[in-house]
Parts: C-alpha cells; sequence; structure tokens
C-alpha cells in the first residue's frame, strides 16, 4: 500500500542510494518500481518536496557506479522530466521545466570522465519525446551536443551520441527541426562504420534503423544524403561478418530508398550499378535456392527439400543472401523508374548468362525472373532478345541453372502477358523435358511454369503437347510422394485444362478419379493438396463446362462444403473459390444450393476481421503488476491486432457472392437484401484487398434485377435520357445504391480499389444503358476528370523529398479502367458527352506525349480512337487540333501497340467525319503505308498493326471511294489479308470488299486472283472467322468464280 501514497517516493529513493546495504539488483528494481509510480504522485506534491526529489535524483546519476542502477534511475529522471512538461501550463514553462536537469547534461557532456560524457546522452536518448516536443528552441545547442559526442575519443560516448541522436531523429524524420539535424548524418555513418568494422552490431543496427526511419523524411536536406546511406547500408548487406538480421535491415534501408526516392536513386547511375552489382555478387556466392522466393511461403516445400544442399540456408528467421538479395531486386525493379533500372540489370544478366561459372550463369538467369514483374513492360518489348538466352539455360548442366531458367521462364510467363504466348512451340516442349529432370526441385518449377503460362494459352497453343503433357502431369503426380511437387502437378494440370477449354473433355474422366482421391484427404498437412485439388476441379469445370462437367458437379460441391467444416482457412479460401468456379460453369443449375450458401458467404463477410487487444507492456518483465493502474485509463493501451487469414477468407466469399449474383440469374433475387448490405458496409472496410473485391462484387448485384424483371436483356438508345427510363423500380433502386457506392469508391486512396470501381461502373451503364448513370452523372464525370488530371485522393502520392516532374513516371496499369471508362461514357451518352471534350481531351493528350512510357501512349491513343468511333462526327471541332495529330504521331511510333490504336483511331475518325476530312487522306494512307511492311512473324501486335491498317483503309474506302486511289491501295491491303489477329475488324474489312464487289469496281476486279485467294483462306476450316461470315465469303467466291 505504501507504493500508492506519494510517502512511497522518498522511500523508495532511499532504496536506490542504498549502495552499501542493499544488494544491486533490488535497487534496480526499485528504479524501476518508483519511475512507474511516479506520474501519478508528482501531481501531489508540493513545490520544494518535487525540488527536492529533482536534486535527489541528480545527485544519485552523479554518484551512482553501478551501472543497471544508473539505467534505471536515468529513464526515473526522464520519466519526471516527460511529467512535469505534460504537467506545464504551457509552451514556454514546458520548456524550462527544470533547468537543473538540462545544466546537469551540459556540464556532464563536457566532463573529463567518459563515464560522465556517455550518461548525458543515456539521459537524453530517454527523454526523446519530451525533447521533441518542448525543447524545439533549444535544437541548435542540442545538435552542437551532438555533434561533439560523435566525434568523442571515447567509443562507449560515440555510441551512446548514436542512439540517443538516433532517436531523436526517427522521431522528427517528419518534422521541419530534422534539418537542424541533417548535417550530422555522415557524423553518424563514420561511428557506425566503426563499429560494424570491429563488429559492434547493436549500433550498426540501430543506425540503420535510423536510416530506415529517415528515408520516408520529405527534408531535401535528408535526401542530399542519400547516396552516403546507400552505400553505407550496401557495405552491410555485403558483410558476411554481420547477422543475416542486421544485414536485411540494410536491405531494408536501399529497399525504402528505392520505394521514397525513385527518381532521386535513379538518376543516380553510379550507385544505382553499385547496388545492382552487390545484388548480384550475393546471389553468385550464396548457396541458398535462388528459385526458392517461389516456395518461401510453402510448408510442404520447406519440408521435402530442408535435407537437400543449398535449400537449409536461412537463419532462424528464415533470412538467406540469395532471398534477401531478391527480395532487394525485386524493390528496384518495382519502384524505380523502367528508363533507369532495366538497362543496368538486364545488361548484368546477359553478361553473367555467357560466363563459363555455374554461379554467375545462376546469378543471371534469377535476376531476370526477379524483375520481371516490376520490368514486365520493357521486358515485353524486348522478349525476342531475351527469351533465346532463357531457353538456353533451361537446358544448362547444372541443376541450379536449370531451376533459375524455370523460375524465370515461370515470372516471364506471369507477367509478359499476351507477348510471351507467341514462344508457346518453344516453351512448351522445353518445359515438358524439364518436367523429367533428375532434380526434383527442377521438376517442380516446371509445373509452376506451366501453370503461369498455361493461363492465358489458347487451345491452338497447348493442342500439339496437350495429350503426352496431361499423361505426364499424372503419372508425376501418382509417383511423387513429395507434396509440394503434388500440388504443384495439380495446379499445372488445372492451368492445362483451362487452355485446352473443351478439347480437356477426353481426359476430364481420368483427372477426375485423381482429384477425387486427393479431396478425401483429412491430415492437417495435407489440407493444401486437398484444396488444390478442389481448384483443379474448379478450372476444369471452367474448361469444359456444364454438359461435361454436370457428373462431377455433385461431388466437387461436396468437398467444398465439408471443408467449410474443418478448422482450415486455406480449405475455407479453396472452397468459396470453388463455388466462384462452379456458379460460373453451372448456372441456373447451381441456384439450388443459394438458400444454404449465400447466408453462410454473408455471415463471413460481415465477419470483423481486427480485434482490440492489450498492447504488449514495455519492458519490465514481472515488474509490470507494480505498475500505477489505478490511477490510469484501463481502456487504454488497447491496440488492434488483424487476423490477416480472415482478410483472404472474406475476400474469397465476397468474390463467391458476387460470381453467384452474376451466373444464377432472377434465383440470387431473394437473398439481394442481405447481401446489399453486408457488402455496402466492406465497401467502407480499411483494408485495399477487401474494397476491391467489393467493387467487383457490387456491379454483379443488378444482374439479378435484370434477368428477373427484364428477360437478361435491356433495350437502350445511346444518350437517350429524355424518355422512359427502361429500367424497372427494382432495377432503378439497386443502380441507383451500387452507382452511388462505386463512385464513392472512385475517390478511395488505393489505385486498385478506384480500378475496379470504374470497371464496375462500366459494366453498369454499358447494361443498363443512360439512364442508370443519371443520377450520378456529375460526380461520376468530376471523378474520373480528376484521375485523368492526377487529382484524385490515390493519386496524390507523399512527397518524400522528391522534386522532379512527371516525367520519369511508369504506367499505372488502374489508368486504363479509367481510360475504358471514358470510351464508356462515349457509347452510353453518346452527343451529351460532346459538351466535356474540351475539359477532357488535354487530359488524355498529355499521356500520349512521347515522354510517357509506351503503354500510356497506347493508352491514350486508344481512348481517342474510342470517343471518335461512339461520337463520329462530334469530334470535328477537335479534329485538326487533337485527333488528325495524334493519329498521324501514333502511326510512326516505335511501339506497336501505338500504332495499332493510331489506324483504329485514324479509321474510326474518318468513318464518322465523312467527306469533311477527305483533303488529309494522302497524309493519312502515307502515313498507314508502312503498316503494311511490318513483319507479322514478330508476334502478335505486329499482325494486330496490319489488321488495323487494313481496317482503317476499309474504313476511309467507305466513307469516300472517290478520295481514295484505289488502284495503288487494293492490293496492298489484298496482300496483307486475310486478317491474322484483330478479328474484331473482319466486319469492316469484308464488309468493304463486299460492296465493292456489288458495284463490280474496276480496281477490285483487276486484282480478282489475289480477291479470291484472301476469300478462299478466310472461308476455310482453319479461318478464325465466324461461320455466318463464312458462308457470305462462300457464296461472294461463288460470283467471283
Amino acid at each position: 500500500p505504501i507504493l500508492k501514497t506519494p510517502e512511497g517516493a522518498p522511500a523508495m529513493i532511499e532504496v536506490i542510494k542504498a549502495g552499501t546495504s542493499q544488494d544491486e539488483g533490488t535497487r534496480h528494481v526499485a528504479a524501476i518500481v518508483l519511475r512507474k509510480r511516479i506520474n501519478g504522485h508528482l501531481a501531489k506534491f508540493d513545490e520544494p518536496t518535487k525540488a527536492a526529489l529533482k536534486a535527489e535524483l541528480l545527485t544519485v546519476l552523479q554518484s551512482e557506479s553501478s551501472r543497471p542502477v544508473r539505467n534505471g534511475v536515468v529513464a526515473l529522471v526522464a520519466a519526471v522530466c516527460k511529467a512535469e512538461a505534460e504537467g506545464a501550463a504551457d509552451e514556454a514553462q514546458a520548456a524550462a521545466g527544470w533547468p537543473e536537469l538540462f545544466q546537469f547534461i551540459a556540464a556532464a557532456a563536457g566532463d573529463a570522465h567518459p563515464e560522465a560524457r556517455e550518461l548525458s546522452f543515456l539521459l537524453l536518448g530517454e527523454m526523446t519525446e519530451t525533447v521533441g516536443i518542448h525543447l524545439k528552441p533549444q535544437f541548435g545547442t542540442l545538435a552542437g551536443l551532438f555533434g561533439a559526442g560523435l566525434g568523442d575519443g571515447d567509443a562507449k560516448v560515440q555510441n551512446s551520441a548514436v542512439k540517443a541522436l538516433g532517436l531523436l531523429m526517427s522521431y522528427l524524420a517528419d518534422e521541419a527541426e530534422i534539418d537542424t539535424f541533417a548535417p550530422l548524418v555522415q557524423p553518424v555513418l563514420t561511428v557506425a562504420e566503426a563499429c560494424r568494422a570491429r563488429s559492434d552490431e547493436e549500433v550498426v543496427s540501430t543506425t540503420l534503423d535510423v536510416l530506415y526511419d529517415l528515408s520516408f523524411s520529405p527534408s531535401q536536406s535528408i535526401s542530399a544524403h542519400m547516396a552516403t546511406i546507400v552505400r553505407y547500408a550496401q557495405i552491410c548487406m555485403s558483410d558476411s561478418n554481420l547477422e543475416m538480421s542486421v544485414r536485411d535491415s540494410a536491405a531494408l534501408v536501399v529497399a525504402t530508398m528505392a520505394e521514397s526516392k525513385p527518381k532521386h536513386l535513379g538518376r543516380d547511375p553510379a550507385l544505382l550499378t553499385g547496388i545492382v552489382e552487390t545484388i548480384f555478387n550475393l546471389i553468385e556466392t550464396s548457396d541458398g535456392s535462388a528459385a526458392g522466393a517461389l516456395f518461401e511461403s510453402n510448408p510442404a516445400w520447406k519440408e521435402d527439400f530442408d535435407d537437400q544442399d543449398g535449400y537449409n540456408a536461412a537463419d532462424d528467421n528464415g533470412i538467406t543472401e540469395t532471398g534477401m538479395a531478391q527480395g532487394t531486386l525485386d524493390m528496384l525493379a518495382c519502384e524505380i523508374p523502367k528508363k533507369y533500372i532495366f538497362e543496368p540489370v538486364v545488361s548484368r544478366c546477359m553478361a553473367r548468362l555467357a560466363s563459363a561459372d555455374p554461379n554467375q550463369r545462376k546469378a543471371g538467369i534469377a535476376c531476370l525472373g526477379v524483375i520481371a514483374e516490376g520490368c514486365a513492360e520493357p521486358l515485353r518489348e524486348n522478349l525476342a532478345q531475351v527469351m533465346p538466352h532463357v531457353f538456353k539455360t533451361a537446358g544448362d548442366s547444372d541443376a541450379r541453372v536449370r531451376e533459375c531458367a524455370c523460375f524465370a521462364l515461370g515470372q516471364i510467363s506471369e507477367h509478359c502477358q499476351p507477348e510471351v504466348l507467341a514462344y508457346s512451340s518453344q516453351i512448351l516442349p522445353i518445359v515438358f523435358a524439364l518436367l523429367d529432370d533428375a532434380n526434383i526441385a527442377v521438376q517442380a518449377t516446371s509445373c509452376y511454369v506451366l501453370e503461369m503460362f498455361c493461363e492465358r494459352l489458347e487451345p491452338e497453343g497447348v493442342r500439339p503437347l496437350l495429350d503426352p503433357l496431361v499423361r505426364k502431369l499424372a503419372s508425376m503426380l501418382e509417383a511423387t510422394s513429395k507434396r509440394s511437387v503434388q500440388e504443384m502437378t495439380v495446379a499445372a494440370l488445372a492451368a492445362t485444362a483451362v487452355a485446352a477449354e473443351e478439347e480437356f473433355a477426353p481426359y476430364v474422366v481420368g483427372v477426375a478419379s485423381l482429384m477425387s482421391k486427393l479431396m478425401e484427404l483429412r491430415e492437417e498437412k495435407t489440407f493444401s493438396l486437398r484444396g488444390r485439388a478442389l481448384e483443379c476441379m474448379g478450372h476444369i469445370a471452367i474448361a469444359v463446362g456444364k454438359e461435361h462437367f454436370r457428373p462431377y458437379f455433385g461431388p466437387t460441391m461436396q468437398c467444398a462444403c465439408e471443408g467449410l467444416t474443418m478448422d482450415s482457412t486455406d480449405l475455407h479460401e479453396f472452397a468459396y473459390a470453388a463455388f466462384a468456379n462452379l456458379a460460373k460453369v453451372m448456372g441456373d443449375e447451381f441456384a439450388p444450393v443459394l438458400a444454404e450458401l449465400v447466408p453462410h458467404l454473408v455471415t463471413v463477410i460481415g465477419q470483423e476481421e481486427g480485434q482490440f487487444e492489450h498492447a504488449e507492456e514495455e519492458k519490465g518483465g514481472q515488474f509490470n503488476a507494480l505498475d500505477d493502474s489505478d490511477e490510469e485509463d484501463e481502456g487504454g493501451n488497447l491496440v488492434m491486432h488483424i487476423r490477416t487469414a480472415l482478410l483472404e477468407t472474406k475476400k474469397g466469399a465476397i468474390t463467391a457472392v458476387g460470381e453467384m449474383a452474376a451466373h444464377t440469374g432472377a434465383a440470387f433475387v431473394p437473398f439481394m437484401g442481405e447481401v446489399m448490405t453486408v457488402l455496402l458496409k466492406a465497401a467502407d472496410n480499411w483494408h485495399p484487398l477487401i474494397k476491391t473485391e467489393v467493387a467487383d462484387a457490387l456491379a454483379s448485384m443488378v444482374v439479378p434485377c435484370v434477368a428477373a424483371d427484364h428477360g437478361g436483356e435491356i433495350k437502350w438508345e445511346k444518350g437517350d435520357i429524355s424518355g422512359a427510363s427502361p429500367l424497372s423500380a427494382n432495377t432503378t433502386q439497386a443502380v441507383e445504391v451500387i452507382m452511388k457506392a462505386l463512385v464513392t469508391m472512385m475517390k478511395d486512396d488505393t489505385k486498385d480499389v478506384v480500378g475496379k470501381a470504374c470497371e464496375g461502373i462500366q459494366s453498369i451503364i454499358e447494361l443498363c444503358g443512360p439512364h442508370s448513370l443519371a443520377s450520378v452523372a456529375n460526380d461520376c464525370l468530376e471523378n474520373t476528370y480528376a484521375l485523368l488530371a492526377k487529382e484524385a485522393p490515390c493519386q496524390q502520392i507523399e512527397d518524400y523529398g522528391e522534386e522532379f516532374g512527371d516525367e520519369d513516371d511508369d504506367h499505372d496499369s488502374f489508368m486504363t479502367s479509367v481510360c475504358d471508362l471514358v470510351g464508356s461514357f462515349g457509347r452510353v451518352m453518346g452527343q451529351h458527352f460532346v459538351q466535356y471534350l474540351p475539359k477532357f481531351l488535354p487530359a488524355i493528350c498529355a499521356y500520349a506525349k512521347t515522354s510517357r512510357p509506351p503503354s500510356d501512349r497506347s493508352m491514350a491513343v486508344g481512348c481517342l480512337g474510342e470517343l471518335a468511333q461512339e461520337l463520329g462526327s462530334g469530334i470535328s471541332e477537335h479534329w485538326s487540333t487533337v485527333f488528325y495529330p495524334a493519329a498521324i504521331a501514333g502511326l510512326a511510333d516505335a511501339d506497336d501497340s501505338v500504332k495499332r490504336n493510331a489506324a483504329f483511331c485514324m479509321g474510326v475518325s474518318c468513318e464518322g467525319l465523312g467527306e469533311s476530312v477527305t483533303s488529309q487522306y494522302p497524309a493519312m494512307l502515307q502515313a498507314l503505308s508502312p503498316l503494311f511492311s511490318m513483319d507479322i512473324s514478330e508476334g502478335d501486335t505486329a499482325a494486330a498493326c496490319v489488321d488495323n491498317a487494313s481496317a482503317a483503309v476499309a474504313r476511309m474506302i467507305v466513307a469516300s471511294p472517290t478520295h481514295v486511289p484505289m488502284a495503288q491501295v487494293l492490293p496492298v491491303m489484298l496482300k496483307a489479308l486475310p486478317l491474322k489477329n484483330d478479328m474484331t475488324e473482319n466486319e469492316t474489312v469484308y464488309g468493304c470488299l463486299f460492296g465493292l464487289l456489288q458495284q463490280n469496281n474496276v480496281d477490285l476486279m483487276a486484282n480478282k486472283p489475289e480477291l479470291q485467294r484472301v476469300f478462299a483462306q478466310a472461308a476455310s476450316e482453319e479461318s478464325k472467322a465466324d461461320d455466318e461470315l463464312k458462308e457470305k465469303l462462300k457464296l461472294a467466291l461463288q460470283s467471283l468464280n
């Protein structure tokens, strides 16, 4: 009880002072206990008592020889100082609160004895918050004090100065006052380097923590030290004498600098190439698997390969040199502008791939795989140069190199779609051979490549190897006992099915039989394999369709539902993914299970994934119970703990309910109320993962209303909002609520959420027509413009001291969804959108500037093309200033996607503007001409360029045949036919030719043999033209013959 009375404080001080009668441990505990109690007692002391107490504490500090006791008293003094400052009437009084203490610190800092100098910085370190808030006027003096400490001749004094200054700099990192201490960054690094050299890891670790905090500082004074900070971190990353956890902290500093100051880092080529070289060297010299990044989160992989050389190189925290290096390179590739990072990395990859040293080849191919995500755009443009090297390493004599080649192939297959699909005839045989590799890790990684590559492959791509591939994967699955290989084999089978589509039907019986055994697994460590098998059945359903899958629908649903009764969030996720896929395939046949499943999904979506728990107590161990809790708010000190597994589960449940709404038709209507309630609540969730999924699902909620009230389709007229709405009362109500929510989500601060919201709005207005946009049109248009002008909340990225403009910015993929929505406004609003063009067009054209990346330019020109197509003569005022120059510049662009979109834009503009633009026909035809000479064997995009050029010429002919020099143009156009890639233009091209044929056009008839060839090839069985067009072509061919 005495501890709860003010008299307890002097009694405790007597215990602390009793060096002769009390042992060190008891005195240390007394200091801790008094520190925890002092806050409640101070306010009850009169001024003389308080002054005496403070004087006593300084006396103890001056004379105490025991380090643990002195440290305890330092913390006690800091607690008293903080309480005094917080209890002060104003800022001036707070700053002047305990003058004797600051005189004591100043005197100690200048004392001849190192212990006294060290003590001054220990005090300042403990008082960081008080100093940071209340002593700002003294910062200049303090900076001098710290500077002297960093230059002290005694190592302990230097170390304590680094720690104290580090705490203050971390505290002030976001404040303007950090500038006062910025000149001390270099002296701190000098001390830290000396500590590294003598393996004093504590100071090195402390310094790295401070550098991490400073990475996000907006101060230009701190940014000026970026190169020095990064070089020090780079040295620490490479130092094998340091613990891996310390080296990983150094890597985090480099990665964080790349995130916070990407343009600064990119514009310093010497610094950037130095980091990249360090990363390559680490991967070369490390024994760890350079493909291991794939499997770090897979327990089965760790279990299967723990006994193999190089797969157990992680320290207790699971950190390996290779993992650290690859993680850092991944961040550099994702964050630094591609114009700066791509060449230094790829040139080093190529150099090492030519080496005789397998470790260098391993590093070269592994790093190529690592940058595939972050540098996907430039990599897609350079696949022709890169892929031969990847194919060569896949046949390397060293198993580690082959494994990394698989890893790189998988990453490129995942992130360089669709361009990589052009290499299917080379990739599939290589991967097929690697499935037989003697190295188990290579086999497993080959399955990963198949999974990634086949997901977007068309049936003809996989057809040549389909039979041996399925048989090979099935035999691997039956032969291996390693769960990691089993899981990846099942995933590869699923992806193969998706690629083969209905051609997979003959294999369903055999594969389903294999999956049924795995779907019965009940041991906890096999749950992931069971889930993969269930996932595979869902993908097979997508591939082969309702008729072929019907016999397996019941057993698959049974397995999924049974998984929900097991205590495994993984199995729950797999179940929800299966429900989503099966609803998509089975449609109305899925409806009978809605009554059972939807309430369960609603419950899951409504769960709170975060919960408040008491924070971990500060250090003090068993003495925490002595805290002055009866005098404090017991409700305080709570922290939110997030159950991340529940986040993923909730996301899966939202996906499932969205697919059920989209595909079960009117049967879903009775569940609309409860589902909408939880979705609208989840739209305000704190996590972007949930909000992104909600935006997707909300758009699907309109579909059941359209099915129930409109027979599945709403007939609407472009731009017609004057007449009666074609929407029923129920549909109108649902649309208004959902559109309001999605328009609000356009203002979210996460780009992925905004992108999905734009996609959702687009799907609703194109399904329901202009009346669905009416209630939110102004806000929707304003939000869209803000996004184009980079003024939206999600684009207000915090500026961490980067003073450069947007010329180094990379393509933001979510902006494609924004531009697609703009095109949709034209499609739905029609001429009503013309009034907004003067505002929208300059913002769109900013993305078409030559300084912007190719994806931006392609996106902008594509958006102009869509507007030209939808608005017709409505663009006439902007033809000569916007559309014409953009199309001409686009046709001369170095990028094929830009050329393709420019050809489309030019063609539809001519179609819509008719005779008014014929004076520019010669210039346009001249600009289109080089596209007809492109080599279509270079890939799909090159073929699409030629197709779009043909369509553009066809539109020009239809719009004004007398202004096209047919004798010169038709032979060139016919030579490029039939279309090879863009089948959507078939109607345009052949419609033009049919028209000329009906008119018995002289110039067309002069090319009769070529026309017959074109029609015959387009009407053949191998042709991708639709059946209706093929019949028309056959009739035309007969008339020609």
